[in-house]
């Protein structure tokens, strides 16, 4: 072989390699594009085990049935490359808007001030209608993409500019990376959330509003939630029915409870993991419309509904940003999984401290306020170890309307969930107190579950007694 035909192969071997390179770096921005949740193993250890990790999603691809929404169409599907290329601009972006949220959330002003503060913010928002919308970093749509947004996120309008034949909006929005700002087209995007539901009306039944929002719904009443993914019937009983199976089911569990807990009444709850963690600890969410498919069934049945978001690799303050405006829903509350806030999921446990869970209700608790949401909203999070919770004394509970569940949770026999229980409960700074229990499901290894199940006389027993009892 001659020289310059040797050198020649090594030529075309180098172009080759760096092609496979392009590749594998496209690859690893999917998560940016919109897609449902991966498939993965569930590995489940009991709340004893203190090396343990107690569960793993296993998502299926969404089924068409479970929704009886029509497709909307999708602005201009993202060029993976170019959000990879904005990547250090969109950091710099959140690093700028952040200082910005800071600042605003420090001013004070009269009442009157804060009044017509509250009129301009509600003013201002909109809501993407597509599936996935791209944010551009100027009023053109041709200018360099940013990443995307779903439908039904929200986003405060701060400028607006016509170029051409469409009007552009400069946009501010949070979500798990933080506070984000960019260009988009707004003629993707309404005024008002209700557009966006199957009846514009459903959420307008003034008793069924009135019973939501009680102040006193949590003293009067013990909840009992069914947990889980509507694609994955590993995760959980919510995967394995339809939705109306599953309040069927729900409300016979909830009648045992209810025959046998003297002071309290029922409410039904569904409990959905709206954020999986994924490899790296990135997240997979649920799509708006099959979220709002059980948000909606389960209003006209009387029914709660919680989102529980995994963390994975994100800050758990931003976690929730996109969970925030389901709250307008007078029917949603909300969830974190400390076990999941890692970029090492299945090899690690994660943890959340102390003051982070202050400052999620702190965000909360504005979010309300601002957006003048009724009732009170339960936040909760789960602990088997105590690793989980770092600092846990300075956790408080005086975020109100915001209500702190600390939820129990860790699978195996009854003596070992009361011992969990029981440490628990040595954190009497968070008087609320929540119990997770396993359904048999399978004997397949690494699937398991409480063995026997509790009854409900013996969860009632529990001290504290728990106002919140799930079963998975």
């Amino acid at each position: 072989m001659s020289r310059k035909t040797f050198i020649s192969i090594l030529a075309l071997l180098l172009v080759f390699s760096i092609s496979l390179v392009g590749c594998s770096n496209q690859e690893s921005m999917s998560p940016a594009e919109d897609s449902e949740p991966k498939d993965s193993e569930v590995v489940q250890h009991n709340g004893e085990n203190e090396e343990g990790i107690e569960e793993q999603s296993d998502i299926k691809e969404e089924k068409q049935a479970e929704t009886k929404y029509e497709e909307e169409k999708t602005e201009e599907v993202g060029e993976v490359q170019e959000a990879s290329e904005d990547a250090e601009d969109n950091r710099s972006l959140n690093e700028e808007s952040n200082e910005e949220n800071i600042s605003e959330s420090n001013a004070g002003g009269s009442e009157e001030t804060n009044t017509e503060s509250l009129k301009e913010h509600q003013e201002n928002v909109v809501y993407i209608s597509v599936n996935r919308l791209n944010v551009r970093t100027d009023s053109r749509a041709d200018s360099k993409t940013l990443g995307s947004l779903g439908k039904g996120n929200e986003v405060t309008v701060i400028e607006e500019v016509k170029n051409e034949e469409t009007t552009w909006y400069k946009i501010r929005y949070e979500n798990a990376e933080g506070s984000n700002e960019g260009w988009v087209s707004s003629e993707y995007t309404v005024k008002d959330i209700h557009e966006l539901l199957s009846s514009p009306t459903i959420f307008q039944d003034e008793e069924m509003n009135t019973y939501f929002t009680s102040s006193t719904l949590f003293d009067d009443h013990t909840v009992i939630a069914y947990y889980g993914h509507p694609n994955s019937e590993i995760m959980g009983i919510v995967g394995r029915h339809s939705k109306e199976e599953l309040i069927s089911l729900l409300q016979k569990t909830s009648e045992k409870y209810d025959a046998v807990n003297e002071d309290k009444s029922v409410i039904p709850a569904i409990y959905l993991v709206y954020g999986t963690v994924q490899p790296r600890g990135e997240i997979s969410t649920m799509s708006f419309d099959l979220v709002m498919s059980y948000i909606e069934t389960a209003y006209k049945n009387g029914v709660l509904v919680y989102l529980d978001h995994q963390i994975g690799k994100h800050d758990p303050v931003n976690a929730i940003n996109e969970t925030l405006p389901f709250l307008r829903f007078p029917n949603v509350h909300l969830a974190i999984d400390p076990e999941w806030r890692t970029d090492k999921p299945m090899k690690e446990v994660g943890y959340v401290t102390g003051e982070e869970l202050n400052a999620i209700q702190n965000k909360m608790r504005e979010y309300m306020t601002t957006n003048e949401i009724e009732g009170k909203r339960q936040l909760v999070f789960h602990q088997f170890l105590d690793s989980m919770i770092h600092d846990i004394e300075a956790v408080s509970v005086d975020y109100d309307p915001v209500w702190l569940v600390h939820n129990t949770s860790g699978w195996g026999p009854p003596e070992g969930k009361i011992a969990t229980h029981t440490r628990n409960a040595k954190a009497t700074n968070i008087p609320y107190k929540g119990f997770k229990l396993w359904y048999f499901y399978s004997n397949k290894p690494g699937v398991h579950f409480d063995n026997p199940l509790m009854t409900p006389e013996q969860v009632l027993e529990l001290n504290p007694a728990p106002g919140l009892i799930i079963y998975q």
